[in-house]
């Protein structure tokens, strides 16, 4: 009997056996994974060459997040340049240029530095000259890590915020409207607030500082005090000062608030700087 239940419980576990799938080799997984990168990189082509350039960056990044691959870190820094983030296009080639591929061919990096050239003229720069210089700059309320008086700001064509803040100062808070390859100077000095102001005032309780009444005296009072103050683009300080904006702008281009842009075309998402020839890599 006991037998008879040990045959039966092995046919059992055989019947079980052959319904269970066996795994797959990783030869095999791997071999799946590639085929949908590779769709997904074709897929991204076809997106590109019909101008739908967020479709073409979706696809690309999905493809690269699957397999990473030169040619997709390539086509993806050219869909954030035709979508008009450059800044972000030139990180992307930065990763693109320290991938082995292209370290050991020239071929891709000459590619590479082809479409940086491109990008570069795209992005939007201001030189911000910033007093008092330990004030914290946020651009579109993200906290830049640039620090100091002088600092260099790269930004994508475009709507942006600028806000300076520094404790005891009132904050300063600007709109920018920038184009393409655009090159502008600002200086923004924060004013003190009122708090702050009346915190730092001394007051005067000396003799010298009290008022006399002379109504029972009949003694005329004594003479207002003569206001002695140089006018103020006589004194040294203020030509200093004038020196100092002087210098800063002088690596600026010009003064304060002048504004310099590029001789670069206009170039929408439809890619009017650059044909798609040439700057999307095909092959996988």
């Amino acid at each position: 009997m006991v037998r008879i239940l040990y045959v039966a419980m092995s046919l059992w576990l055989a019947s079980l056996a052959l319904l269970v799938p066996a795994p797959r080799s990783a030869l095999a997984q791997d071999e799946e994974v590639q085929a949908q990168a590779r769709k997904l990189f074709s897929d991204g082509l076809a997106f590109a060459e019909a101008n739908r350039w967020a479709w073409a960056l979706s696809a690309f990044q999905r493809s690269r997040a699957l397999v990473p691959r030169a040619s997709t870190s390539y086509n993806i820094a050219n869909a954030l340049y035709r979508l008009e983030r450059p800044v972000e296009a030139l990180s992307e080639l930065d990763d693109y240029d320290r991938l082995p591929e292209v370290q050991s061919d020239p071929v891709a990096a000459e590619r590479g530095e082809t479409l940086r050239a491109l990008v570069r003229d795209a992005v939007a720069e201001v030189k911000l000259t910033v007093v008092p210089g330990k004030a914290v700059v946020y651009i579109d309320d993200q906290l830049s890590s640039l620090q100091g008086n002088y600092r260099t700001v790269f930004l994508d064509p475009g709507a942006h915020t600028l806000r300076v803040a520094h404790e005891g100062y009132e904050p300063y808070r600007l709109e920018l409207q920038m184009d393409r390859g655009e090159r502008k100077a600002l200086l923004v000095e924060l004013r003190a607030s009122p708090l702050r102001m009346t915190a730092d005032t001394k007051v005067d309780i000396s003799p010298a500082a009290l008022s006399i009444s002379t109504a029972d005296t009949g003694l005329p009072g004594p003479e207002p005090p003569r206001d002695d103050r140089e006018p103020f683009v006589k004194r040294p300080g203020f030509w200093v000062m004038i020196g100092a904006i002087a210098a800063a702008g002088i690596g600026a281009g010009v003064a304060v608030a002048i504004v310099r842009k590029n001789d670069a075309p206009s170039c929408g998402t439809t890619g009017d700087c650059a044909t798609t020839q040439g700057l999307t890599v095909s092959s996988f």
